[in-house]
């Protein structure tokens, strides 16, 4: 029995329930990308798992944009060149609304010399990064280090993730602690204060 007692919830409330935990999905976004791999039947009847899981994707069509910002689906193998963790840290920051405001985000990745690093401005101050290369695997610690700038802000956001059970695939979300507790309650979904893990 759920919180909606025995009925199980429709796709609708599902997504109306996520939309209370400040879990949206973006403008532009269709049913259709919604149902890309499980219909609103499947969906109902493992309630919050598929949909939550999906809202971490991104659509299967131009622009290829996040179907919700505080969900990521990230796959480790990501990193073949320059502006692969550009586009890391910009998507955290798409996750968190901003929260860091970071600026002047730039980059270097260099598979074959074995060097990568980012680099960005916060609070008027530049911060570099050095980070490991092996292959196309992203490096796990530019999210825990992001996570520690989180925390040391104080703008009340985290970064919460589940590493285990996607394979070669993290699912990431990011949370204030009223945002978090509501996700819990709804979600078949476990994620973990990052932290935590490190």
């Amino acid at each position: 029995m759920g919180i909606f007692g025995n009925k199980k919830p429709s796709f609708d409330r599902q997504l109306e329930g996520l939309k209370q935990c400040g879990i949206e999905i973006n403008n532009g976004v269709t049913s259709q990308d919604l149902l890309i791999f499980h219909s609103k039947e499947e969906m109902e009847e493992t309630p919050y798992k598929a949909l939550i899981e999906i809202l971490g994707h991104e659509i299967e069509r131009e622009p290829y944009s996040p179907i919700s910002n505080k969900l990521w689906m990230c796959d480790y193998e990501r990193i073949e060149d320059h502006g692969a963790y550009k586009d890391v840290i910009e998507r955290l920051e798409l996750m968190t609304g901003n929260a860091l405001s970071l600026e002047n985000i730039t980059d270097y990745v260099d598979i074959e010399e074995g060097k990568a690093w980012v680099e960005f401005t916060y609070k008027k101050k530049n911060i570099h990064w050095d980070l490991e290369v092996d292959d196309d695997w992203l490096d796990p610690y530019i999210l825990v280090k992001y996570d520690q700038l989180l925390k040391a802000s104080g703008k009340g956001v985290r970064i919460y993730s589940n590493h285990t059970d996607y394979g070669q695939v993290a699912f990431f979300g990011a949370f204030s602690d009223e945002a978090y507790r509501c996700f819990s309650k709804l979600s078949k979904v476990t994620l973990i204060l990052l932290e935590k893990q490190a």
